[in-house]
């Protein structure tokens, strides 16, 4: 596997524990790509990245979980919806460290697996800790911070919202060379556009600096699935320095990437009604996916993946290649 410590050795610095099945595979999907009128379609497997469980937050916690360990922390607070797929993965993997996992959990609309996501919260030993807002979760987080550096002597490890902050998002540009070299073994041609959940700015901002790091000329597109106060500009572009500074600082030959030169495009469009509410554009991308052995959810990856149908049917894609970047989990 073609990694980022392969191409820029400085990075090995960079605190890591391996929890992912990588890389993931590559698969064409030629029933669908017909169905839309595409010259050809991929899916890039991270639904199934882990063998406990799957999606696109597993490749952050290899990073975040390993600067937790190599600074001896003993517990783990981090952040979500009552629903989060972000909250469940750090519980399970967290958990299979050896760390102590508190997730504070906001209000979200009633989803199919928000509660299978509290069952296996619970199981794989997290505290939950249900607050009424954004603002509550901020506050209780920083309480809890102080609550457990005093019990503990040394402060939990703070992962924030979605797993994005640096170290995170470096998870992603590490995928984008995963992606390179498996485009270099033949595995597909490169794509002209990538399809992926834009929620927290980490996954898209991270493949979209690794992109540009080695060169490929693929462009992001990266659906919002979320509000757009969450995920505003500012946002983005901090997170995209930040990372791109500790890179750099670990690896002077890592390019002079800057945000405003990388291939993202931020699409909106297919929200609808809000974060985790299902729109009919999701709900027959689903069902699209499904029939073609793809398993995805209304409120990340169906809205990306109605994105790229849109597109296709709108003939912006004709002579094009195509890859959805399929984030969930289907462990």
């Amino acid at each position: 596997m073609l990694s980022l410590r392969d191409r820029f050795p400085g990075t090995k610095n960079l605190a890591h524990v391996t929890l992912g099945c990588l890389p993931t595979p590559v698969e064409p999907v030629p029933k669908l790509a017909r169905l839309l009128g595409l010259q050809s379609l991929f899916v890039k497997r991270d639904d199934i990245s882990g063998g406990a469980y799957g999606g696109n937050k597993v490749r952050k916690l290899e990073f975040l979980l390993g600067q937790a360990l190599a600074e001896n922390r003993r517990a783990v607070i981090t952040f979500g919806a009552v629903g989060s797929n972000h909250a469940r993965a750090t519980a399970v993997y967290g958990g299979q460290l050896g760390l102590q996992v508190h997730a504070v959990l906001a209000p979200q609309p009633s989803t199919p697996g928000l509660e299978a996501n509290l069952r296996a919260d619970r199981a794989a030993g997290a505290t939950l800790h249900f607050v009424e807002s954004y603002a509550e979760a901020l506050r209780r987080g920083a309480e809890l911070r102080d609550e457990i550096a005093l019990r503990d002597g040394i402060e939990p490890f703070v992962i924030p919202f979605g797993g994005t902050n640096s170290r995170g998002t470096i998870g992603f540009v590490n995928a984008a060379i995963e992606l390179a070299g498996q485009i270099e073994a033949g595995a597909l041609p490169e794509p002209d556009l990538i399809y992926v959940a834009y929620g927290s700015t980490g996954t898209a901002s991270g493949l979209a600096i690794g992109l540009a790091a080695v060169a490929l000329r693929t462009s992001v597109v990266g659906v919002r699935v979320v509000p757009a106060e969450s995920t505003n500009p500012e946002r983005t572009r901090r997170v995209m320095e930040e990372a791109i500074d500790l890179l750099r600082e670990l690896d002077a030959g890592f390019p002079r990437v800057r945000p405003e030169n990388v291939a993202l495009e931020v699409r909106d469009g297919f929200l609808g009604g809000g974060y985790a509410t299902a729109t009919a554009e999701s709900l027959e991308a689903v069902a699209l996916a499904k029939a073609n052995d793809m398993h995805l959810e209304t409120t990340y990856t169906g809205k990306a993946l109605a994105a790229l149908v849109a597109d296709a049917r709108a003939g912006r894609l004709a002579g094009k290649t195509a890859l959805f970047w399929n984030t969930h989990n289907s462990r």
